[in-house]
């Protein structure tokens, strides 16, 4: 159980952080991949009259191996998931659930 909490409050700082990192500043947040992460298509929920709110990932639309980037565009903070709305270099949009495969950086 303690593990599991330890993991929660290190992706709830890597959420936080990022947040910070795309709204207050001017430069681009990158995040490169570090382990296999897989970029889901998003879904808006049924429920959700706002297309900004309760976006939900949708398939697995590719997975991103070590070295690759994405660029964050957006993040999102759902009921049961945090993610990061991402621009591969093709230029598909998908969604990166938050967690320890990759790290965030900026340029």
């Amino acid at each position: 159980m303690k593990q599991l909490c330890d993991r929660a409050i290190v992706i709830a700082f890597l959420v936080l952080y990022v947040a910070a990192s795309v709204g207050c500043s001017d430069h681009d947040s990158i995040l490169v991949i570090e382990k296999p992460t897989e970029v889901y298509a998003i879904t808006q929920a049924a429920s959700a009259p706002d297309p900004n709110v309760n976006i939900e990932p949708g398939k697995v639309i590719t997975t991103l191996q070590a070295g690759e980037t994405a660029y964050v565009v957006a993040v999102y903070h759902g009921q049961t998931h945090d993610g990061f709305k991402v621009t591969l270099a093709d230029g598909t949009e998908g969604l990166i659930m938050a967690g320890d495969t990759f790290k965030v950086t900026s340029r």
